[in-house]
Formats: C-alpha cells, structure tokens, sequence
C-alpha cells in the first residue's frame, strides 16, 4: 500500500488509503483538477472505486493506485 505524499506542498492520499475510511457519499478530487467526485460503491477485488462526478453526474471508475484529496465538509 502507498503511503500519504506531499505533492505541490499539499497532503495527497491514494484512493486505496481512502477507500478503507470512506463512506458512500464522501467528496474528494485529484490533484491536477477542480472536478469533484462522491464515493457511491468500493469495488476491492477490481482495485476501483465508484464515483459520481459531480461536474457531469456521470459514474466513473477511480482505480486504487490514483492519488486524491478528500475534502472535507463542513
């Protein structure tokens, strides 16, 4: 498993680090982007997470090796 990097001066997990802590509805993004995505299903045996972008409302798949930052809600 990746561990937690500093990438641009910010704290970057991978969505396999995330995947163990998130719940369905959870926002986070990519680094190199502004599009927002909400974790909707876990799919451990294909290595992906299921998200709805919120930009376009369509489901994508985010493999596990991809670096994201969870955003917090307030």
């Amino acid at each position: 498993m990746k561990r937690t990097e500093v990438i641009n001066h910010k704290i970057v997990n991978w969505v396999e680090q995330l995947a163990c802590v998130l719940k369905n509805g959870d926002i986070f993004r990519k680094p190199r982007g502004n599009t927002q995505y909400q974790m909707t299903e876990m799919r451990p045996d294909e290595k992906v997470v299921i998200c709805e972008n919120l930009e376009t409302h369509e489901s994508e798949k985010i493999y596990f090796n991809s670096p994201v930052y969870r955003l917090m809600t307030i």
